[in-house]
């Protein structure tokens, strides 16, 4: 069978391959968007409940910097060549323990001249002493004058200073050589030599190399004022205040901290407040010069209030909030917020607890004033519940 078409008939085809489609696309377009039209008109559902309230230890948090309770610069005392060093450096070393060596012989030499000093006036002395007594056993009998015996004392006194000043001397260079041996002035880690051996020092050269010790430690940071007046208030005087810090990891060192030093005033400029805490150390895992978190808790308890912080938006520099619903409406209300307790905010300001906040759902809230549909929150758990 043959079909005749027309050049006609075949053009009003190919139109209508054309056309077809379009004007398909162009009402399904309009029946979607009509439909999602309807779809945003329509309350979203959200999940809302009151703020709670939640009993909590005043705390708050700082950034703390680890420091060596001891930290000594090494210099030498004395002069010399530095001909050895007995350590390695990183390693642990103990108060007292050899570390440096100077050339001695200079000081061996004037220990031994010294001494020899000591020894003369010390005969000297001795045959002044006799001298005077002779002088005054003979002027008893009138056979020497006056002036011979003062003559006499005179010399006994002499050599009496010269030996009383040759043995200062004598003191003052074993001093001198005992320098010639630097020892460590504390227990704790030695770190990177700056002098080597084979130099000449003296005391103006600067350091050898660092000591510090280890343990305890100390742990360093500032408070804003606020934080301090409130953790004043709630601790005898910072006494019973318990303080832990975290690593990096976010793990917490597992010993507590006490305050050992509070400064006596608020600095102008900064409005913080310097303190100071000490941990025992005996794992080395505090490590000077380390930067950590410090969080400070008091004893007292106070009743604080709390929203999840899941339901919250924002950052801590541009701020947090929360929205609330009001004749089933959204309502934007910014918050201030302190400390996290159990995944939930402590809300300083902002929210009352007659606030109904969106606590769930809060994805399907874009704008201030929409419609929304509520559901309480214990509904909503006890249903959750139910399907479990």
């Amino acid at each position: 069978m043959k079909f005749n078409i027309t050049r006609k008939q075949a053009g009003i085809g190919i139109l209508l391959i054309i056309i077809v489609p379009i004007i398909y696309n162009k009402i399904s377009g309009q029946i979607t968007g009509f439909i999602q039209r309807q779809a945003m008109l329509m309350p979203k559902e959200v999940v809302v409940d009151n703020p709670h309230t939640e009993k909590v230890n005043i705390s708050a948090e700082a950034t703390g910097r680890v420091e060596a309770k001891y930290s000594v610069d090494v210099v030498a005392r004395v002069p010399g060549f530095l001909i050895k060093k007995y350590f390695k450096e990183g390693d642990f070393v103990k108060k007292g323990q050899l570390i440096f060596k100077i050339d001695p012989r200079e000081y061996q030499i004037e220990v031994n001249n010294s001494l020899a000093n000591v020894n003369q006036y010390s005969a000297l002395l001795k045959n002044a002493q006799q001298e005077l007594n002779r002088a005054n056993a003979l002027i008893k009998e009138d056979l020497i004058s006056r002036s011979d015996v003062d003559q006499s004392l005179a010399t006994r006194n002499q050599n009496k200073a010269l030996l009383d000043a040759a043995k200062q001397q004598y003191e003052l260079a074993k001093v001198n050589l005992s320098y010639t041996d630097i020892k460590s002035p504390i227990d704790g880690r030695i770190g990177k030599v700056q002098i080597t051996e084979g130099n000449y020092v003296t005391a103006t050269s600067g350091s050898l190399v660092n000591i510090s010790s280890t343990n305890p430690v100390y742990l360093a940071f500032s408070l804003k004022g606020d934080d301090f007046v409130r953790l004043l208030q709630a601790s005898n005087n910072f006494n019973d205040v318990e303080v832990k810090v975290q690593f990096d990891s976010g793990e917490w060192y597992d010993e507590t901290g006490v305050i050992d030093f509070v400064d006596n005033k608020i600095d102008k400029d900064s409005g913080t407040i310097s303190l100071r805490a000490v941990f025992d150390n005996s794992k080395g895992w505090l490590v000077p010069g380390n930067y950590m978190k410090v969080k400070l808790t008091a004893p007292k308890i106070v009743d604080y209030m709390v929203v999840p912080q899941s339901c919250t938006k924002g950052d801590p520099m541009s701020g947090y909030y929360v929205w609330t619903v009001k004749d089933n409406k959204a309502v934007r209300k910014d918050i201030e917020v302190s400390n996290s307790v159990n995944n939930n905010w402590i809300v300083e300001s902002g929210l009352n607890f007659s606030d109904v906040v969106v606590v769930a759902g809060i994805q399907n809230v874009s704008a201030e004033g929409q419609k929304l549909k509520i559901i309480d929150n214990e509904d909503y758990v006890k249903n959750l519940n139910a399907g479990k």
